[in-house]
């Protein structure tokens, strides 16, 4: 067998068994797999913020975020940024409601060379999660160095033996033939009305504006107001103070809330299916 497809195998089987199976993952959770793997700490703090604030529990997607953790904190220091984000990783394996991170998230809160805000958030997030898991997280379990650089595919099979000569070419040469008549022969143009092709079932409460736009794309139509919470003189928070709403032609609506005017993002509060939504406010 040829050497280098023997080498390309064996490194495609290593990847399958050390990580996880991203034919099985919805465009929301490879979304969030490429930002865990490629973001900085600002990407990582935002991606674990909207993983905390949908409950999210895919637990494949979890456990590289579990390892990307274990990688970061110790980097962290006293440095604002990465501190907060891995805070936020602690905050998104609390909320998963999956006892599978509580014994990864009580040895961070136990580590005295972290930091001490990065401690409490994760004692906290240990505390939401049940006590005995029987299948904990292992550090190691996931191989973040293959799955950001994944092997290259290994290289296709020796061609077969050649028949006589010119037989070959006598029988591409009808299908090479074909081909330019099939180019020329213009798509059918999607109806001007058709309904936007969007899928409502991968957006969650908690999303924020930039995650919907990002697995949606644009809506047919939107429109903002302010709430009576803009003069509530006890609004400390600065809670609820606008909502947004996004109109899509056909699939129904969805609307956002400004959860706090300090946070400055919108999130998801409802959604509405109706294909009878006519895309304008």
């Amino acid at each position: 067998m040829n050497k280098k497809f023997l080498t390309g195998l064996v490194a495609a089987v290593s990847l399958c068994a050390s990580t996880v199976s991203f034919a099985a993952l919805n465009d929301l959770d490879k979304g969030y797999m490429d930002q865990i793997l490629k973001g900085g700490p600002d990407t990582l703090g935002q991606v674990a913020q909207n993983m905390f604030n949908t409950a999210y529990t895919n637990q494949e997607v979890l456990d590289v975020l579990a390892q990307t953790l274990l990688e970061k904190y110790p980097m962290a220091g006293d440095g604002r940024t990465l501190v907060e984000s891995s805070s936020w990783m602690c905050r998104a394996l609390g909320a998963s409601h999956n006892n599978r991170y509580r014994p990864l998230l009580e040895q961070i809160s136990k580590d005295k060379t972290a930091h001490r805000k990065l401690r409490g958030y994760c004692e906290k997030s240990a505390k939401e999660l049940p006590k005995g898991s029987t299948n904990p997280y292992v550090a190691g379990s996931v191989n973040l160095e293959l799955l950001r650089n994944p092997p290259p595919p290994p290289p296709p099979p020796a061609p077969a033996a050649k028949g006589k000569k010119g037989t070959k070419n006598a029988k591409a040469a009808p299908a090479a033939e074909a081909a330019p008549a099939a180019a020329a022969t213009p798509a059918a143009a999607p109806a001007a009305d058709a309904p936007k092709k969007v899928d409502f079932s991968l957006v969650q409460v908690g999303m924020s504006q930039q995650q919907v736009d990002s697995l949606l794309g644009p809506p047919t139509g939107q429109t903002q107001h302010m709430t009576g919470k803009q003069w509530q003189p006890f609004n400390y928070g600065a809670k609820d103070l606008q909502r947004m709403l996004y109109l899509y032609k056909g699939v129904g609506r969805i609307e956002f809330s400004l959860k706090s005017g300090y946070e400055g993002v919108f999130r998801v509060i409802t959604i509405t299916p109706n294909p009878s939504e006519t895309g304008y406010p």
